[in-house]
């Protein structure tokens, strides 16, 4: 008799972790699919973890993002109108 197979990994979950390093409002965005995904009923996949981690991830690189550009666009801002900043 064989032993039963491991539950898989949630796809988009893995997908999300790895992609909140490189483009994080994706991984923002796959992580909330892939944890919405793992709480219906029925659903014997794992990566909970992991789906919790790219949206974590994914906010606050997103957030890392968004305060660069400010900064970015008002140093630009200030540059072109001769204003010190």
């Amino acid at each position: 008799m064989t032993a039963p197979a491991p539950p898989r990994t949630n796809t988009l979950a893995l997908v999300g972790f790895i992609a909140a390093f490189i483009v994080p409002i994706a991984g923002l965005v796959l992580g909330i699919i892939a944890r919405n995904q793992l709480k219906r009923p029925g659903n014997v996949e794992t990566g909970t973890g992991l789906a919790r981690w790219a949206m974590i991830l994914g906010a606050l690189g997103s957030a890392a993002t968004l305060v660069f550009f400010l900064v970015w666009l008002g140093l630009f801002v200030s540059l072109i109108t001769g204003h010190a900043a």
